[in-house]
């Protein structure tokens, strides 16, 4: 009876933020008779995309015992680089593509290199690497705002695409969440990353060079940031060279919704989907009542804090 009692709390306790998003989307359709049309769920998932793919990226860094706060940063400067490129034919849109993506991988490479290699503290660290991109993205458009016109077509389709009725950013988030679910869960990399979070003298013990997995980790933080970033870039073609700036605080409010440890060695990219769209919904509950955009801004640093709070509180408790 006590094993079967403990094994009912195993799976309400591991599925936590799935049963939050089902209560909260419930009470938002009884308030909201247009919560639940299609044009409007398709909404939440667009705009649940793109930080949900770089709340992917910051998952593996979590999971591995380190932060990641340099992700808005990264993010914008992958979107500016897009748009500065003027990607209008296929080569320019390869090169283009490549360069933002490879600038999110120095990044989480040299991030990686800094607190996986020499120990530092990565929340500090990564706040030096966001001022660091920022000054970086500013200098690259000389601080003014950059627009393109004529984007590749395939490219644009990235960002504002749909497949039928289906949004196509949304179909992006999905294969980035899977890949990533898969990677944690069936390779030995994914292992080790959870064991270096979770015990990182141990794993050194064991065998396990938790510098090269703390790098890895960052580096897909990196990228995810630069696919964020590119994919905003596709859809809005006009942005602000601050734009990013900031974001991160979203990305580990998703992050932490799903589940994610502050400490490390427990999470999942399942948790973290189900984390990105419960922040989504409760943001398009906001915005269908008509709620002020600052009181928005307060509820979501709310939701922040009390979900830190929560998230130590169940550490505590083992």
């Amino acid at each position: 009876m006590n094993d079967r009692k403990n094994h009912i709390k195993a799976i309400i306790r591991d599925n936590v933020p799935w049963i939050m998003l089902l209560a909260f989307s419930s009470l938002f359709a009884i308030l909201f008779p247009q919560f639940l049309t299609f044009r409007n769920i398709t909404n939440i998932l667009r705009n649940a995309s793109m930080i949900g793919i770089i709340a992917v990226g910051m998952t593996f860094a979590m999971i591995a015992g380190t932060f990641d706060l340099s992700v808005g940063s990264m993010m914008g400067l992958a979107a500016i680089i897009t748009l500065k490129m003027s990607p209008t034919d296929l080569p320019r849109t390869i090169l283009t593509v490549l360069v933002a993506l490879a600038a999110g991988a120095l990044v989480g490479l040299a991030n990686g290199l800094i607190v996986g290699r020499y120990r530092t503290s990565s929340i500090i660290t990564t706040i030096g690497m966001e001022y660091v991109v920022l000054g970086i993205t500013l200098v690259y458009t000389r601080g003014q705002h950059i627009t393109i016109k004529g984007m590749y077509k395939p490219l644009e389709f990235i960002g504002k695409g749909r497949v039928g009725t289906f949004p196509f950013p949304i179909i992006i988030f999905l294969a980035v969440a899977v890949i990533g679910q898969l990677l944690l869960s069936f390779t030995r990399f994914g292992r080790q990353l959870y064991a270096t979070g979770g015990n990182p003298n141990t794993s050194e013990l064991s065998g396990i060079n938790i510098g090269k997995v703390r790098v890895l980790a960052y580096i897909i933080s990196g990228v995810t940031a630069s696919i964020g970033g590119i994919m905003i870039a596709a859809r809005t073609q006009n942005l602000d060279p601050s734009f990013g700036f900031g974001q991160e605080t979203d990305v580990l409010t998703c992050v932490l919704l799903g589940g994610v440890s502050l400490y490390g060695g427990k999470g999942s990219v399942i948790g973290t989907f189900a984390g990105t769209l419960l922040l989504y919904v409760v943001s398009n509950a906001m915005t269908l009542s008509g709620t002020a955009y600052e009181m928005q801004l307060i509820c979501k640093g709310l939701i922040f804090l009390v979900t830190v709070a929560a998230s130590v509180l169940w550490q505590k408790k083992g």
